[in-house]
């Protein structure tokens, strides 16, 4: 144990202090569930986990293009529990969905890991005071806690990303041969959890490329450092082998080594980029030192992308963009920065932005040191913004930037680095606790959640929708509704006099018809909300728009039912 870590430990207050914190997350996230049903995405993720534990990781449908190997932990965690509570004796649900439900548990288990990421590494670049806040917004961070909890690729995505890129800056801050192992096997694991961190190889060239060029005269001038440029190429060379080499093991051994060796002539592809690579005489005939499923996969992934097909509509600010599925459907540009502004609390933004202008501005010497080092949060961050901003057209929800969050919260810590006075420390409680309380008052539906910019939540729809908004899942509170309200009239799809509950997607025309919902959205506002995933209008008789504009492309289809309402929201 270094002295550093004895230091830390032994500050008073700081167990108490982190213990509540870490406490807190795990509370919120067992209790939100309770009567939460399946998202979207999940039977997808854990069926193909399951597959993988068993050793089929083949793609069998376009369906599970995008899911990974890494969901394997969740149906090994399913199945470890459902032997546990065979074996204690108590009550066990055996349907397809307790499964699923079970495998939440892993999610949890892995956010908790995060968290103690965030903790160490904002730690280490800003001592005590800036790791307690960092440790803070991510346990209140209301995105983080909505898919901290589930089935899918996203939080294990947030988590890998972290791990990746705080061991390479070890690696290349401290040096070592079990450094550089270390983080080649984070990088390499970081493959098997969601196909968006092959972007992670970029980031590390472009981050340790400006991290050597920051580097400080007096250490360029240290005679370890002093090697001939043969020297170090055939260094640099090395490392790059490295990290390739663990790479393709780690990711032959996520997906059991089928198909390895296969040449591109093998493949049948979609996307036109693979299929231009494959049309190469040189390269058409050398054997793939990668699994067929992880390349199959990245094909399917490239191609849904480019044509749409993972997913329907797309929304924003009020505006609806018809997906044809053709490769024709543009994204809004900006979106996540839109996004972001509803859906991360307003006090997080505040000490973000803060913590950024200190970066920027900072004259110190001690602060010129401290910007090398937070280059590893920064131009992730930066990149990951670019590309998800003006380059990615699968605009269905905020979730695909999660790793952006948890890396700004690591650099939030920043807000109260070094010296700061009692103004500061007390301007930071307050902001955190802003932060809590508006993400807590949308408990236990954290995936809903929108700031104060939107004071009146039923209207949250005007800005975003999706699974920014609803991804399914609340279907037990639309019985309950309806129990209590028996004349309720719910996705009647035509219009019609009395209270009327309409799914939000459906409204704004992300999953349907965009037509089919205009004479509700043109002419009423909801009165209510349920689970902020289904909207309540009452609806008089003499308030029915006229058959005219409004209801020609609209017909009559069958009545909602709870569980086999279309979705298109993807899993990409």
């Amino acid at each position: 144990m270094s002295d550093r870590v004895r230091r830390w430990i032994a500050m008073p207050g700081w167990l108490p202090l982190c213990g509540a914190l870490f406490a807190v997350l795990v509370l919120i996230q067992m209790t939100s569930l309770r009567h939460h049903g399946l998202t979207t995405d999940e039977p997808l993720h854990y069926e193909y986990g399951y597959r993988t534990l068993n050793g089929a990781p083949d793609r069998t449908s376009a369906l599970n293009s995008s899911t990974m190997p890494f969901s394997s932990v969740h149906a090994m965690t399913s199945i470890n529990l459902a032997v546990l509570a065979r074996t204690s004796g108590l009550p066990l649900d055996t349907s397809w969905k307790g499964q699923i439900t079970r495998g939440r548990y892993a999610t949890i288990a892995l956010s908790l890991l995060l968290a103690v990421y965030v903790l160490k590494w904002s730690y280490e670049l800003y001592g005590r005071s800036g790791a307690v806040l960092s440790l803070s917004l991510y346990v209140f961070d209301p995105n983080l806690l909505a898919h901290g909890q589930l089935v899918t690729a996203d939080l294990p995505a947030a988590l890998m990303t972290t791990m990746a890129l705080y061991h390479f800056w070890h690696f290349l801050k401290f040096g070592g041969k079990r450094r550089a192992l270390f983080s080649a096997a984070t990088l390499g694991l970081s493959q098997l959890a969601k196909y968006s961190c092959v972007y992670l190889y970029p980031t590390f060239i472009v981050t340790a490329a400006i991290y050597y060029r920051l580097r400080p005269t007096t250490e360029e001038a240290k005679p370890d450092q002093s090697h001939s440029l043969s020297w170090n190429l055939r260094q640099s060379f090395v490392v790059v082998a490295l990290f390739a080499a663990v790479s393709v093991l780690t990711i032959n051994v996520g997906f059991d080594f089928v198909g390895t060796g296969t040449p591109l002539s093998g493949y049948s592809f979609k996307d036109p980029v693979f299929k231009k690579l494959q049309a190469t005489p040189f390269l058409r005939n050398l054997p793939l030192p990668l699994p067929v499923p992880y390349v199959q996969g990245l094909d399917l992934v490239k191609f849904e992308e480019r044509m749409g097909q993972a997913w329907g509509n797309i929304y924003m600010a009020g505006q609806l963009r018809v997906n044809h599925h053709d490769g024709t459907l543009r994204g809004f540009p900006g979106y996540y920065f839109y996004a972001a502004l509803f859906k991360v609390p307003i006090a997080t933004q505040i000490i973000f932005l803060v913590a950024l202008a200190g970066y920027v501005l900072g004259r110190q010497p001690a602060a010129r040191a401290l910007r090398r080092e937070q280059i590893f949060l920064l131009v992730p961050i930066l990149l990951y913004w670019i590309y998800f901003n003006f380059f990615f057209n699968a605009q269905i929800g905020i979730r695909h930037v999660l790793p952006v969050f948890a890396l700004a919260t690591i650099f939030c810590g920043r807000f109260l680095v070094g010296p700061h006075s009692k103004g500061r420390r007390y301007t930071a409680v307050i902001l955190t606790l802003w932060a809590a309380i508006s993400a807590l008052s949308y408990y236990p539906h954290f995936i809903s959640y929108f700031t104060e910019f939107v004071p009146d939540r039923k209207l949250a729809y005007r800005h975003l929708a999706d699974s920014n908004l609803d991804w399914r899942g609340n279907e037990w509170y639309l019985q309950a509704y309806i129990r209590r309200h028996p004349d309720a009239i719910v996705d009647p799809r035509k219009p019609q006099a009395g209270r009327i509950v309409v799914p939000v997607n459906a409204l704004v025309g992300v999953n349907r018809d965009p037509n089919e919902y205009k004479w509700l959205r043109d002419h009423f506002t909801p009165v209510d909300h349920i689970a902020y995933s289904f909207l309540v209008y009452d609806v008089p008789e003499e308030d029915l728009p006229h058959s005219g504009s409004d209801t020609k492309q609209t017909q009559e289809l069958p009545p909602y039912t709870l569980f086999n309402q279309p979705s298109f929201t993807g899993s990409n």
